[in-house]
């Protein structure tokens, strides 16, 4: 919603899961006309569609929704001429080799074109539409999947064709040296000796990670949601991201950074599995990336320095005070609050004032020992290793809980 606004842009709103009877139709637009988004049938000039994307209902009514902002607002494009557009999602195929999905934004995407996204460059050997058919020729608005670059580009680069192949390999290197630099800056600010020097500083609790996955949007969408559990007091530091299966190097870099491996949608291979065995490195494999955050999310509550919390369990008043040959002095006290507990610790207060903190020494009902004293009950009590207990002063039973904190 921020974006639109930002962008000055209408929204077309799918209220998804109308199969399902909890549905509130009425209660989606209320919340959403709360941020002013409002519907087309309540005045406003927002197209609402139901739909459902689990029985394909109210699709076909979505897309003619979209067709008819499109036509309002005149959204053309030129077909003609070199392309240019964006990359979706970028992926390793095995047989395949590199291949990304790009949406072309303008002109026309040719087999055999040079193309140009972001960091790599190559000519294509082969584009496939949407349902996987192959295709020599793609349009505006129209999702590509595309083999022959020469790496794997990042989502949301921009793609152009060029008609000089030696220029666009200079580009290219030219884009990946200076992405090289960038990441040896954050390297250097975040390498395992810098992460080791905070623990060992005490300035901060770190959570090193390194993250391998099937498409690098995947790859970029869970570093992004895992770096975000960062705290105050725990860091969750992305050692490294990637594309594809683990790798041995995966290992060894995580072994020097006390790092935990996280695989999503991939696994290590033979040397990878090799270097865990000898190393020990934790390797978590994931196939939804909520199980992921969830699990690094219960890591980070891990290292949060719990909170002590006190609770005070009973009050004793002292009544009497006499002396015992074994145990010194003894406190004749009536509880008047709550219980007395032989094993917790407590404190002596004079005029609502803790004059010394300790354990006790004994607690007794008349001359047996008693695990506990409840409130009304009369008791002795020995307090150990202090011996100026008077009448009138007051005896605190407490205990300290520690309450695990959460992010």
């Amino acid at each position: 919603i921020q974006h639109a606004k930002a962008a000055e842009v209408p929204l077309v709103v799918a209220v998804n899961k109308i199969d399902l009877d909890s549905t509130d139709l009425d209660r989606i637009r209320n919340e959403l006309s709360q941020h002013e988004v409002i519907s087309e049938k309540w005045g406003g000039e927002n197209l609402f569609v139901n739909v459902s994307a689990k029985s394909g209902e109210g699709i076909d009514q979505l897309l003619e929704a979209i067709l008819l902002q499109a036509e309002v607002l005149d959204l053309k494009a030129a077909n003609k001429g070199p392309a240019a557009g964006v990359v979706l999602e970028s992926s390793l195929e095995r047989g395949r080799g590199a291949v990304a999905t790009v949406l072309v934004s303008k002109g026309s995407l040719r087999l055999g074109d040079i193309l140009l996204a972001g960091q790599e460059y190559g000519r294509i050997r082969a584009m496939a539409d949407e349902s996987g058919v192959a295709i020599e020729k793609a349009g505006p608005s129209k999702p590509v999947a595309v083999l022959g670059l020469s790496g794997l580009p990042a989502a949301g680069d921009e793609m152009l064709v060029v008609t000089d192949e030696r220029k666009a390999r200079e580009v290219a290197e030219f884009r990946h040296v200076k992405e090289r630099d960038i990441k040896l800056a954050r390297q250097f600010s975040t390498s395992p000796e810098d992460v080791f020097s905070q623990m060992e500083g005490g300035l901060t609790k770190s959570l090193p990670i390194v993250i391998k996955a099937d498409v690098h949007g995947s790859s970029e969408a869970l570093k992004d949601a895992l770096v975000s559990l960062s705290n105050e007091e725990v860091g969750v530091i992305a050692v490294a991201n990637g594309v594809g299966g683990i790798t041995e190097s995966d290992i060894q870099l995580a072994a020097a950074s006390n790092a935990l491996v996280i695989g999503f949608n991939v696994r290590a291979d033979g040397a990878a599995r090799k270097a865990i065995k000898e190393t020990g490195v934790d390797v978590r494999y994931y196939s939804i990336i909520y199980e992921a955050i969830d699990d690094v999310k219960g890591a980070v509550n891990g290292l949060l320095t719990p909170e002590i919390r006190e609770e005070i369990l009973g009050l004793a008043e002292v009544r009497d005070v006499f002396r015992s040959p074994s145990l010194g002095k003894v406190a004749g006290c009536m509880v008047v609050d709550g219980f007395v507990k032989r094993s917790n610790p407590i404190r002596v207060l004079r005029d609502n004032v803790v004059i010394y903190e300790g354990e006790l020494e004994s607690l007794r009902r008349f001359k047996d020992d008693a695990t506990d004293v409840r409130a009304g009950t009369e008791c002795g009590i020995g307090v150990k290793n202090y011996n100026d207990v008077k009448v009138g002063d007051q005896i605190e039973c407490y205990e300290r809980n520690e309450i695990a904190p959460t992010v």
